[in-house]
């Protein structure tokens, strides 16, 4: 069986787990406790997390790394590699948004500061890229329910959780955001298997 390696937490490893758990397939989830982090840390091929290790005991580092490969394994990838570059492209315009939002807001220890950059983030940034999204959905989509072809893909997945997050961070987004995302948003909240997951899953920080 696959083994994940993260931390008793979300953040970079819940978008792994969203897709073992969309797809139906089991895993094995070790979330590392931080005092014991030290024992692991010389095992894992980075000394970082998260690490997905195959029964051969190779190791594959990097979230989105990881996702992309557990995706194609279990059919969330697309169905050829015209379908795939397009779920690439919606999961790479997200990560672009990611990483000012997790860089200036989500990371910034000084809650004055997080403040002023969550708002330079909800005006100048969030609607650009969310515009973007709405652009490859419009090109690449089939059903309004998903951002390419006509069933669910880990763009979709990985859309839903940093649209989450920033709902999380700023809940007067979340009517304008509902507007773009609720289609896609209401088919996993009403996925069984996601459903299940998130009613299970450990209450972490983030």
């Amino acid at each position: 069986m696959l083994k994940l390696y993260y931390f008793n937490l979300r953040a970079r490893a819940e978008l792994i787990r969203l897709i073992f758990v969309a797809a139906g397939r089991a895993w094995n989830d070790i979330r590392i406790e931080f005092t014991k982090w030290p024992e692991y840390k010389p095992k894992m091929i980075l000394g970082q997390c998260p690490v997905l290790e195959l029964p051969d005991g190779t190791q594959i580092p990097q979230s989105l790394s990881i996702a992309r490969y557990i995706a194609h394994e279990t059919g969330l990838a697309g169905t050829d590699n015209l379908e795939s570059a397009k779920i690439d492209a919606v999961v790479d315009t997200q990560r672009d948004m990611n990483e000012i939002f997790h860089t200036k807001v989500l990371f910034e220890k000084d809650e004055n500061k997080k403040s002023e950059e969550l708002e330079k983030f909800l005006a100048n940034d969030l609607f650009k890229y969310v515009n973007q999204l709405m652009a490859l959905k419009k090109a690449y989509s089939m059903d309004t329910n998903y951002f390419v072809g006509n069933k669910l893909s880990w763009a979709d997945l990985y859309v839903y959780l940093s649209i989450e997050r920033v709902i999380k961070a700023a809940p007067q987004m979340k009517t304008q955001l509902d507007n773009h995302f609720k289609d896609t948003f209401d088919v996993i909240n009403n996925n069984q298997n996601i459903k299940k997951y998130f009613n299970e899953r450990p209450d972490t920080p983030f």
